[in-house]
């Protein structure tokens, strides 16, 4: 793997922003949730084994799905770098966020796509790759803008509908679900001092949101997942 738990743990006690026992339960449970969205099929338990014990759960376990949760040590902790920094949602950060959840799955990570690309199942297309860097740094600027300046349920809806116009975009030719989630982690993170999570057992209502463009039960989810998050870093 690229990075090592002692090397994720070092770059928690440096931003300060979670402590490490926290910042350690964050990390195995977006992994996992975030990841099995996608199909990954390492179990909770298994995500505890890789990232926690830093052995492989499994004998025979796909290197890409290793990757698939490992990757995740380097994506929190750029968030966590970005919120310490008050570093601004900016297409860079996107990038970066990209680069850390796909490297050694895609070639192009970090990069936008140079090719079309469909969502399986989806009722809508993804823009097509002339139209993505315009549209996202629309994006980045109209969110940052909105989620700099609302609080409460309005400061909820503008993630959730954001979260929406990305996955819309779909800029990149893989990982854009597995960005998203890290970019919703980031927002709640910076806000609210700890993460919205979607769990894959809310995968089929999930997908409907974004395939129906759902604002308001998405805005929800979070809503839910927020509230019981509060209660997990109090006890942590």
């Amino acid at each position: 793997m690229t990075w090592t738990r002692q090397e994720f743990l070092a770059d928690v006690a440096r931003t300060g922003v979670l402590s490490p026992e926290y910042a350690e339960d964050v990390l195995v449970r977006l992994a996992h949730h975030s990841a099995a969205i996608e199909g990954n099929t390492l179990t909770l338990a298994d995500t505890i084994t890789l990232l926690v014990d830093e052995r492989v759960p499994v004998a025979g376990t796909p290197v890409r799905e290793l990757y698939e949760v490992a990757n995740h040590y380097q994506a929190l902790a750029r968030i966590l770098s970005a919120v310490a920094d008050g570093e601004p949602l900016a297409t860079s950060l996107v990038r970066d966020l990209h680069a850390a959840l796909m490297d050694h799955l895609t070639h192009d990570h970090g990069q936008y796509k140079t090719s079309s690309n469909i969502v399986s199942g989806a009722s809508w297309q993804p823009a097509p790759p002339s139209r993505v860097a315009d549209l996202m740094r629309q994006w980045a600027d109209q969110t940052e803008r909105q989620t700099a300046n609302l609080d409460n349920e309005a400061l909820l809806e503008a993630i959730a509908g954001a979260h929406i116009a990305f996955e819309r975009i779909h800029p990149f030719s893989d990982g854009n679900g597995r960005t998203g989630r890290t970019i919703i982690a980031y927002q709640t993170i910076r806000r609210f001092g700890f993460p919205a999570i979607v769990q894959v057992t809310q995968r089929s209502a999930y997908i409907a949101m974004l395939d129906t463009q759902d604002t308001p039960a998405l805005t929800r989810l979070l809503a839910v997942s927020l509230a019981d998050e509060a209660s997990r870093r109090a006890a942590t």
